[in-house]
């Protein structure tokens, strides 16, 4: 069982980190733009800096899919999401938006990201004390084709739910007539 919850913990943490680099690769400008909006960092360095992110995002994917570097993967997890908490807490108070672009169109993972990353931190913490379970090579090639067909398909799904949201609120007029 406690083996059991790490793999699932495991399996979320990675589509978690391979959502927002799916999301953030495929829109490489606007994450450019969205990392450069913290004003941490000059225009210089933002791709840069870009790269390194998604980088970094996607070697957490791999090592939480695939069981790579226990213990390593969640400390270096709990760094990457505690500095973009701070950065993003940084922003808030200097733009007042409680919000990023991190999951594209998937709102509620979008809202109030300093919460959302704490609560990751501290999802990482428990992940830490539970024992990392071991995988043959079948199994490692069957979680990440599972964590990516689970995260390319909540992508489509959101975008799908929220064109089909657009397209009834064109559909009602604003005004009654």
């Amino acid at each position: 069982m406690i083996q059991w919850s790490g793999y699932v913990l495991d399996m979320t943490m990675s589509v978690l980190f391979f959502m927002p680099f799916y999301i953030k690769a495929i829109r490489f400008r606007n994450f450019r733009i969205e990392l450069y909006s913290y004003g941490i960092l000059p225009r210089s360095l933002v791709s840069i800096a870009a790269l390194v992110v998604l980088s970094v995002e996607f070697l957490l994917f791999l090592s939480f899919a695939i069981g790579l570097f226990g213990g390593w993967r969640e400390l270096a997890a709990i760094v990457l999401l505690a500095a973009f908490a701070f950065f993003s807490w940084r922003k808030t108070k200097l733009t007042g938006v409680d919000a990023c672009a991190c999951y594209g169109e998937i709102a509620f993972l979008n809202r109030s990201p300093v919460y959302r990353n704490i609560i990751l931190i501290g999802l990482l913490v428990v992940d830490l004390l539970l024992p990392t379970p071991e995988q043959d090579g079948y199994g490692q090639i069957n979680s990440l084709l599972f964590v990516m067909a689970l995260s390319i398909s909540i992508g489509l799904l959101q975008s799908a739910w929220t064109k089909r949201k657009r397209r009834r609120h064109h559909e009602h007029p604003a005004v009654p007539m």
